[in-house]
């Protein structure tokens, strides 16, 4: 793996309002698997996909809710998965839509997937893969990122149709058969890799009712997905880890390795040969992030510390102040 596995932060929308739903602690589950507790504060954000992961497993265990990731997938909406929502809500037909998934879903919203489409005479098979084999003891993460691809198709094309096929690359979860998803549909579980099958005669069609997107947003809406997409090479992969998780405090090497799938000392080899160390890396986003908050002049210079994961604004001036010579307060009367 080149790269660390990132995902848009709305792909765990629905998991959380189900989770708050039925009473469950999600801002304990999110403590355990070192996820910021504000999550879907930024929602196009982009967190680590290995989190991911450990968050929804470590919430049906805890749970004990066996078809949980299948209950969950189902309380998506088009709007929950903002950008890359809009974008596939203007497809012309079911065929487009699949066609715009495997297109941008891996270059702007999951990195450390691999999504393609095959074909036989009556069907045409939307097939989903991890690229990082250790994910495939991840059960209920599965199933969860298999229907929310499904939800999103029979959202679009149109709720009246169902999945001729499904095959899962996890074993069978108890209870599916009372799925009014699965009753009419053949299931096929421990598969090479997930795929959902859908009748040509509905995917060459129209679609009757598309979302309308503001025309403001239409120019550059492709844009803006691609802007903030996930990096395909390690060093800037890890700066965009390192984004969403210094406000929580959570930035360790320990916990950057785990999620991009390699050892410390991997990760340690692989920054030196770009001339690099994690805490050099560190630095450079904090100072980043920190120039971009102190453009902003109501900012409280405790508020951008907090941010950037120090406990003590002290902490934070004494830092910048060893990157740029100067303090916080200095460098703002200097913009």
């Amino acid at each position: 793996m080149n790269t660390l596995p990132l995902v848009r932060a709305n792909a765990l929308l629905p998991m959380m309002r189900f989770l708050n739903q039925v009473g469950a602690p999600t801002q304990q589950f999110l403590l355990q698997t070192k996820l910021p507790s504000a999550v879907l504060d930024q929602p196009e954000a982009l967190m680590s996909l290995y989190q991911t992961h450990n968050f929804i497993e470590l919430a049906a265990r805890s749970e004990g809710i066996e078809l949980l990731s299948v209950l969950a997938s189902q309380q998506l909406q088009i709007a929950d998965i903002g950008l890359f929502g809009k974008v596939l809500s203007q497809s012309l037909t079911g065929y487009d839509l699949l066609q715009t998934i495997v297109a941008l879903l891996t270059k702007t919203y999951s990195s450390g997937v691999r999504v393609w489409l095959t074909q036989d005479h009556e069907r045409v098979w939307f097939n989903h893969q991890y690229l990082n084999t250790g994910n495939l003891g991840h059960q209920q993460f599965q199933y969860y990122a298999c229907l929310l691809h499904l939800r999103v198709m029979r959202l679009i094309i149109g709720s009246q149709w169902y999945p001729t096929d499904l095959h899962f690359q996890a074993g069978k979860l108890q209870g599916l058969s009372q799925i009014d998803l699965f009753s009419g549909t053949r299931v096929r579980f421990n598969q090479p890799h997930n795929a959902i099958a859908l009748p040509k005669s509905i995917l060459y069609l129209p679609i009757k009712q598309r979302e309308n997107v503001d025309q403001s947003d239409s120019p550059d809406l492709y844009e803006r997905l691609r802007s903030s997409s996930p990096a395909i090479n390690l060093v800037e992969s890890l700066r965009q880890f390192l984004q969403f998780q210094l406000p929580s405090g959570h930035g360790q090497i320990e916990m950057a390795a785990e999620s991009a799938g390699i050892s410390v000392r991997t990760l340690q080899r692989r920054l030196a040969l770009e001339g690099l160390s994690y805490s050099r890396l560190v630095d450079q986003v904090r100072f980043h992030l920190a120039v971009n908050r102190l453009k902003e002049p109501t900012m409280q210079l405790g508020d951008i510390a907090g941010e950037l994961g120090y406990t003590k604004q002290g902490n934070f001036t004494r830092a910048f102040q060893r990157w740029s010579g100067v303090t916080p307060s200095e460098y703002r009367c200097l913009l």
